[in-house]
């Protein structure tokens, strides 16, 4: 799987030819909602991080099974599920036709490539073959491009340097932090404005490394995690990723430096990952893309194959045995006229 992040510029670059030759309606909107879970929802963080100081209108993610009940005629609805069968977003798929919302759906096949035809629904259909915390760049991209269509946005320049950022990073240097983490609980720090960054890392961590992993953000945790390294017993596994900017603000450089004095002898180690790049898109990007080359190559250290997740796999048969909520939301819709 290292080889698919080696593709990442080449992904984010075909999800953008992809999403131009879709149709999208001249949707109008109030408000936007991305409905996922796992690595088809991270996207929708990264959207929110993205366009905090570039849109003037509120951006969600809703990982359940139903929408906020503020969705409605004026939402416009991001349906973003790599299987197309994730039955938490087929769910919410159903509310956002019940609710009469604007959607988009993003997958590469399954039930919800077949429900949005069979509603004449705009559907970014992307490659098959990926796990879908690794189609993050296709799923990411494709909805930055359908903004850019309902000219919302405007990040041309930003998406073509972020594509050459990421072809330039040179990851030989992730070599001496992933074996500081060996045997260590990940902890990864950020400014606010990279939370779905350090979010993306923890859970790469998570599926890829199989080992326990955190996040939090500056300068929320200065209010109270920082408390917690008081004791320093409990903490000799945490080894401190700290995400960094050049440009970030004075008081978010100060915090950060101040924490690194007050935990350095409480933990097993610091580390810093500079972001690469101008844009905002460009830092992110290549935040993320340094993070999952750490996730798999610590999965090599620790032996593990990064693309199984047996959990996931046995908790969903379970489901699906007890529930089968797919095949009563494919009634459910029989209610609604096309």
């Amino acid at each position: 799987m290292i080889e698919t992040i080696k593709k990442y510029p080449e992904m984010c670059e075909e999800a953008t030819k992809l999403t131009e030759g879709v149709t999208v309606p001249d949707y109008k909107f109030n408000n936007i909602i991305v409905c996922g879970v796992g690595g088809s929802a991270i996207g929708g963080d990264l959207l929110k991080d993205l366009l905090r100081d570039k849109i003037m209108i509120p951006i969600e993610v809703s990982r359940g099974y139903h929408l906020p009940a503020y969705a409605d005629k004026d939402t416009l609805i991001f349906c973003v599920s790599y299987s197309g069968n994730t039955e938490e977003t087929l769910s919410q798929f159903v509310d956002a036709i019940e609710k009469k919302c604007k959607i988009i759906g993003i997958t590469s096949n399954g039930k919800l490539k077949e429900w949005c035809d069979r509603f004449n629904l705009p559907c970014i259909l992307i490659p098959q073959g990926y796990q879908s915390r690794s189609a993050l760049p296709y799923l990411f991209f494709s909805m930055l491009v359908c903004l850019q269509k309902l000219k919302s946005i405007e990040l041309t320049k930003e998406i073509d340097e972020s594509i050459r950022t990421l072809r330039e990073i040179n990851v030989s240097n992730t070599k001496k932090i992933v074996s500081s983490l060996k045997g260590s609980i990940p902890v990864i720090y950020a400014s606010n404005e990279f939370s779905a960054v350090a979010k993306r890392l923890k859970t790469q961590f998570n599926e890829n490394s199989k080992v326990p992993a955190k996040y939090d953000i500056f300068p929320e945790l200065n209010h109270n995690e920082i408390v917690g390294y008081q004791n320093k017993i409990l903490n000799k596994n945490s080894y401190i990723i700290i995400l960094r900017d050049k440009d970030e603000p004075k008081e978010i450089k100060t915090r950060i430096e101040i924490s690194k004095k007050l935990i350095k002898d409480k933990v097993k180690g610091i580390k810093e990952i500079w972001v690469k790049g101008k844009s905002k898109l460009s830092k992110m990007m290549s935040l993320m893309f340094i993070g999952d080359v750490l996730s798999y190559e610590l999965a090599a250290l620790n032996r593990v194959d990064p693309e199984k997740t047996e959990n996931i796999s046995i908790l969903k048969k379970k489901l699906e045995k007890k529930i089968n909520l797919v095949e009563k939301l494919e009634k459910k819709l029989t209610n609604f006229s096309v």
